[in-house]
């Protein structure tokens, strides 16, 4: 058995497709795709018997967090006791409801869990554009693949749509980032924390654009400006060689990587005055006098702007 686990559909979905392309390139395979909650009533299928043609057998369970507890024993019974003529593939988003299958798998080495990249892992979000317009057997520039973050913003559903879009429109060749222009319309949000890289990358129209697509999305502007705050706070300590956890912070070893990068983009007082704008915003947020949107855009232009 194997057993899929992450919070996006999608990414389940890709992770399970190339499993049985390996399986295919063996010989023929014939999959039984069903959902979770369709076994409630009629139970787990024949696991015993093989493919009528000699082909290799993959039971396919989508939203296995959902399978019935019975279900769920039946197989926990069956990867214990015997090996069944059928693959069994999992696809969960969690294992709350499933914890002793899912443990008794992680066991036999068949849990792989697929997360989506975090905010900053810029190549590995263009992975996954490219991996989506190679499932539509298209090409794409780099540029091609930043347009269609910006509309899509840090969203693998949302993603995948806008490469759908482009490629029913564009119907051959490479495709360009002007072509994705001229098909995508919006701005998706790539995260507050993308705002907070291009504005500490120093990046001001760049900065500008991702924090519209953050509003836009319905992002509350307090917590946007939270995380602006902390990613500041995050290069200060790095900059003056303090402890992260003794700050209250908590940084991986690639982030640290990262904001010693972000910090060599800030001259002699310039990270204090960063931290000075944010403070002067935090107040002007709180005190309803200017629209939001005015005091975020105003706060991360000033800190993106080189003196």
């Amino acid at each position: 058995m194997y057993l899929f686990v992450g919070p996006e559909e999608l990414l389940r979905r890709r992770a399970a497709e190339r499993l049985l392309d390996e399986l295919r390139s063996e010989g023929p395979v014939e999959v039984v795709d069903l959902q979770a909650g369709a076994l409630r009533e009629h139970g787990l299928p024949d696991l015993h018997t093989g493919s009528l043609f000699g082909d290799r057998r993959v039971v396919l369970i989508r939203d296995a967090q959902e399978l019935p507890g019975d279900v769920a024993s039946a197989l926990v019974s069956v990867l214990e006791a015997s090996s069944p003529d059928a693959l069994v593939v999992l696809l969960a988003s969690g294992t709350g409801r499933i914890v002793t299958l899912a443990k008794r798998i992680k066991e036999r080495g068949g849990r792989i869990d697929v997360a989506p990249p975090r905010d900053w892992e810029d190549r590995k979000w263009a992975g996954i554009v490219h991996e989506e317009f190679a499932q539509h057997g298209r090409k794409v520039g780099a540029g091609a693949v930043d347009a269609i973050l910006s509309h899509a913003g840090l969203d693998v559903s949302h993603i995948a749509e806008k490469v759908s879009q482009v490629v029913a429109r564009v119907a051959h060749g490479s495709i360009s980032a002007e072509q994705v222009d001229s098909v995508v319309v919006g701005h998706g949000s790539r995260g507050s924390f993308a705002v907070a890289d291009a504005m500490t990358q120093r990046r001001p129209a760049q900065a500008l654009e991702l924090l519209r697509g953050v509003l836009e999305s319905g992002s509350d502007p307090i917590m946007v400006l939270g995380a602006l705050v902390y990613r500041v706070r995050s290069i200060v300590a790095v900059a003056g060689g303090v402890d992260p956890a003794e700050a209250g912070l908590r940084i991986s070893r690639g982030q640290l990587r990262h904001l010693r990068g972000a910090a060599r983009n800030f001259g002699s007082g310039e990270l204090t005055r960063a931290m000075r704008t944010l403070a002067d915003a935090d107040v002007e947020l709180k005190s309803g006098e200017l629209p939001p949107e005015l005091v975020i855009e105003r706060a991360v232009v000033c800190i993106a702007t080189p003196s």
